[in-house]
């Protein structure tokens, strides 16, 4: 159960006191002609936990280009990741076995208002993200990215993707399929558990400490390989896309906060290629 929150995909100092960490970062040197901003997000939280800093505003002002993770706006994007999401040759049903589905399904919409039956045909992550979805226990839920992404639309920055849906979906189906359907009915039948979690996960994130959130993920993630092809592999494919674009034009790139902390971060990677990276205070 503890996977839905690696997509997930990942502080408040004075002014005038050097922070040593934060959300917001600034990469600079190594010949730049002008800096570029790293941001680590949250994938889903409450509107009240959600702090659109006039800071934040600013460096996205400053800059030409927005990547998220994923360009949420692009072409065809829900279509092809419903696709992407089909169970080849077998359905969820099949996959919880006959007679443990009945009460699996029961719970699943106590839970969520809704059956697995609508969703038998997707791969077990599609029911996992409406857990999450639900773990979050506020009416008043926002998604930053797609905030962010707005503001720098308006801005004028062009929209791009650190990678496709496809490179995500292929992240998550390195799990083995019986080990995702587990973990499902795990965080099915323990619920609270996974409320409890996110609870703890969304209160590291608003320390806003790198370190801290990847080190939770970690310690919470089931395996080291699924936590190397979520995590780190990705972090790694990223950072030739992040060098090239600030090489061009001031950039403002949007990740899970997950991704910014630990030795295989984000952070960490652009300061090996020469970078400095630096936090900002808000």
């Amino acid at each position: 159960m503890r996977v839905i929150f690696c997509f997930l995909l990942c502080l408040n100092l004075s002014i005038k006191a050097q922070p040593t960490s934060s959300l917001l970062w600034e990469i600079s040197g190594n010949g730049l002609q002008a800096p570029s901003y790293l941001f680590g997000s949250f994938h889903l939280m409450c509107a009240n936990d959600f702090q659109f800093h006039d800071i934040i505003k600013e460096k996205i002002n400053r800059t030409k280009q927005f990547y998220a993770e994923v360009d949420l706006w692009a072409p065809n994007l829900q279509q092809e990741m419903m696709t992407l999401m089909l169970l080849p040759n077998t359905n969820l049903e099949k996959l919880i076995g006959e007679k443990e589905f009945p009460r699996v399904d029961s719970l699943f919409t106590q839970i969520t208002g809704m059956s697995l039956k609508t969703i038998t045909p997707f791969k077990p992550f599609m029911a996992s993200s409406i857990l999450t979805l639900k773990s979050i226990t506020c009416a008043d839920q926002v998604q930053p990215e797609t905030k962010l992404m707005e503001y720098a639309k308006a801005s004028n920055s062009s929209i791009k993707g650190l990678e496709t849906i496809r490179d995500q979906i292929n992240a998550i189906d390195t799990e083995p399929l019986d080990s995702q359907v587990s973990a499902l009915k795990q965080a099915i039948i323990q619920f609270d558990s996974v409320k409890l979690m996110m609870k703890s996960l969304i209160s590291i994130y608003k320390k806003k400490n790198p370190d801290s959130l990847y080190s939770f993920i970690k310690d919470n993630s089931r395996s080291d390989k699924f936590e190397t092809a979520l995590i780190i592999k990705r972090n790694k494919n990223w950072i030739p896309i992040i060098t090239e674009a600030i090489k061009k034009i001031p950039s403002f790139f949007v990740v899970g906060a997950g991704h910014l902390g630990g030795e295989t971060g984000v952070i960490t990677l652009l300061r090996k290629e020469g970078y400095i990276v630096k936090p900002i205070a808000y």
